[in-house]
């Protein structure tokens, strides 16, 4: 575990039809306290939901691809507002 913590991105989503059926849910474990952050956590939700939609309307099935633009997507973003690190972890489940 990164010593910035872990920020988990789980979302569900239809990858032949091209929805996302929910989230993207944002957990965040010994990176920032929730309750005190939750601008930060809506706009990393923000981010996580505009790169899973910009994936999905180019077509992109490919859930390892999917997993690691969000990854970076939401590293650098939490990066730029934090100067902090964590874990950055994505969860797609595909129903």
């Amino acid at each position: 575990l990164s010593e910035d913590g872990l920020v988990v991105i789980v979302s569900v989503v239809n990858l032949s039809e091209r929805l996302l059926f929910s989230g993207p849910d944002i957990v965040s474990r010994g990176f920032v306290y929730v309750k005190e952050s939750a601008d930060l956590m809506d706009k990393t939700k923000k981010i996580a939901e505009k790169t899973l939609y910009k994936m999905l309307d180019a077509g992109i099935r490919d859930m390892t691809q999917i997993k690691n633009s969000i990854r970076d997507d939401v590293a650098k973003f939490i990066s730029k507002e934090t100067k902090r690190k964590p874990m950055i972890l994505p969860i797609l489940m595909e129903v």
